[in-house]
Parts: C-alpha cells; sequence; structure tokens
C-alpha cells in the first residue's frame, strides 16, 4: 500500500460515525489479537527436550483490569467500557449499615468460624 494510499484510508476512517468506528477497531483488534497463521506446517521434532516442553507451556503474564477489560472489548464480550465515574454512588440510601443487638458481628463470624 503506497502513502497516499494509507493517508486516505485514514482519512476515512476519520469520517466514519462512531459504530461503525467501534466495529472497525474491534475487528482490527481481533485481527491482530489472533496468531499469524503459518505458511506450511513444520514436522514436528521426534523428540521435544523436556525444558522446551515447559517453555512452552508458560502462561502469559497476568492482565491488568483494564488491559482485560479492553481484551473482552476486542473480542466481542462487552459492548463498551465500564464508566468508573458512574460506579459512584456514595450517596445510595441502600448502602447505609444495619444496626444489630449484641456483639459486633465480626466477632460472631470470628467465633463459628472456629
Amino acid at each position: 500500500m503506497t502513502q497516499t494510499d494509507f493517508n486516505h484510508l485514514l482519512s476515512q476512517i476519520k469520517a466514519l460515525p462512531p459504530e461503525q468506528a467501534r466495529q472497525l477497531r474491534q475487528q482490527l483488534d481481533r485481527q491482530l489479537a489472533a496468531p499469524a497463521k503459518p505458511l506450511a506446517k513444520a514436522k514436528p521434532p521426534a523428540r521435544t527436550p523436556k525444558r522446551a516442553k515447559a517453555a512452552s507451556t508458560a502462561k502469559p503474564p497476568p492482565r491488568t483490569e483494564e488491559e482485560f477489560q479492553r481484551h473482552l472489548l476486542s473480542i466481542g464480550l462487552l459492548t463498551a467500557l465500564p464508566d468508573p465515574a458512574l460506579d459512584i454512588d456514595d450517596d445510595d440510601p441502600e448502602d447505609q449499615p444495619i444496626a444489630i443487638e449484641g456483639e459486633p458481628l465480626s466477632e460472631t463470624i470470628i467465633r463459628e468460624r472456629r
């Protein structure tokens, strides 16, 4: 692709409505996240050393909460990222503590677990 074609593509992307831009983003994220397809199947070695086997089963590094949510968005399990500003409900009357009689509930729980 020439630089001119690329610049033309970018200008078309900027003109997309938000919903189409989101769909394009999801498609690009899926395409980039997918492993590259091998051109030809390689014949597996007759005997794999134990060290090579252990290295291939290593887990990927843990993701942050934001990375995980972006991953869910890219694979289509989320339609939008959560807005933390909407999670604040400090003035919700249903969140008020309930008064109980007797010993504190934490002490009751500890005693019952023993």
